[in-house]
């Protein structure tokens, strides 16, 4: 996460969807097509994201059968008892498996109120600094096929991020390759996260997750069929985003923000599961290298009279402050 947002507007009860507030976009004509499908999916892409920083995603090409193993696997290891759950629990040190839920005994509108298992990138050469990003991770005792899953769709998601990278590209008017160059040891994040009923004592400003936005260039969410998902449009009002059957949601990250000098929008979501049953949810945030300085791209920034609207930001520098702050915190590790 992010920038949050716990003001006064965030007590506001998200509406339904509109699906013009959030559109579904097919990802075949990029895929599949030439040079005119790119161009028109691209701009579709772009629209979304410079109005309200999301769409769904459908004909991206990842078969069923890879979502249908990862949300069974993480149903698995969730259902376990706590003490199986312990055996592969994060610490601040080795900040990759499973993360438990703080004590529900106060509830408020800063509460965190989920479960989730951690997986981040892995390298064969890994560099000896900052070892936080560049851990192995660390995986439930008798659960291979948890594993398999997972490495799977991590990679699934990873090839889809670059072709999602080359239609905002494309949307912004630069080369398809232009954003290319900064993912070539990427230091991604895959989390399986487990959302609990909102108890029927928590008010209306209670979430599951407090109001945020996303650290990275884009987050590609895979959502169960339970909803909870909300997110803000510009004018301030929340609207709820259900799940799409087979398609994923895809969001802009503040990186992509950064980047495209302010054109496309980092935009403030949440989670709020009153469906009264368990929910699941599978993101996965993509991140640059880490040596890699997120500025405005100087081509748009030419566009808009030679005024960068943010400054040079390093990744791994960006990101440490998570675990700064996850450090001192504890964070119920």
């Amino acid at each position: 996460m992010s920038r949050s947002s716990a003001g006064e507007e965030d007590l506001i009860v998200a509406k339904t969807v509109d699906i013009a507030e959030i559109p579904i976009i097919d990802f075949t004509p990029f895929r599949e097509g030439g040079a005119q499908g790119k161009q028109q999916v691209a701009m579709e892409i772009a629209e979304a994201c410079t109005r309200i920083g999301f769409f769904y995603l459908k004909g991206h090409g990842v078969p069923e059968a890879k979502r249908e193993a990862i949300f069974t696997e993480s149903a698995r290891f969730f259902h376990q008892p706590v003490a199986e759950r312990e055996k592969a629990k994060a610490t601040v040190e080795w900040y990759r498996g499973w993360i438990p839920m703080p004590p529900e005994s106060s509830l408020s509108r800063d509460s965190r109120l989920f479960e989730q298992y951690r997986i981040q990138a892995e390298f064969a050469d890994a560099p000896e600094v900052d070892k936080i990003f560049f851990r192995p991770n660390r995986w439930p005792e008798g659960m291979p096929s948890f594993r398999e899953a997972c490495v799977d769709y991590y990679a699934a998601m990873l090839d889809l991020s670059r072709d999602i990278l080359r239609a905002f590209a494309i949307g912004l008017g630069l080369p398809e390759d232009r954003f290319d160059s900064y993912f070539n040891m990427p230091i991604c994040q895959l989390s399986l996260l487990y959302y609990i009923p909102l108890p029927p004592s928590a008010n209306l400003e209670v979430s599951n997750t407090v109001s945020h936005t996303d650290e990275g260039p884009l987050t590609i969410l895979a959502q169960d069929n339970v909803g909870g998902l909300e997110v803000k449009r510009l004018d301030g009002t929340w609207v709820a985003a259900p799940p799409v059957p087979g398609a994923f949601t895809i969001n802009i990250g503040d990186m992509m923000m950064w980047w495209s000098n302010g054109r496309f929008i980092s935009n403030y979501h949440r989670v709020r599961n009153r469906a009264g049953v368990e929910r699941f949810s599978i993101p996965f945030f993509l991140n640059p290298d880490r040596d890699t300085v997120i500025e405005p791209v100087p081509e748009l920034v030419a566009q808009d009279g030679g005024e960068p609207r943010f400054a040079p930001v390093h990744v791994g520098d960006h990101l440490k402050r998570f675990y700064a702050k996850l450090e001192k915190s504890g964070d119920y590790l």
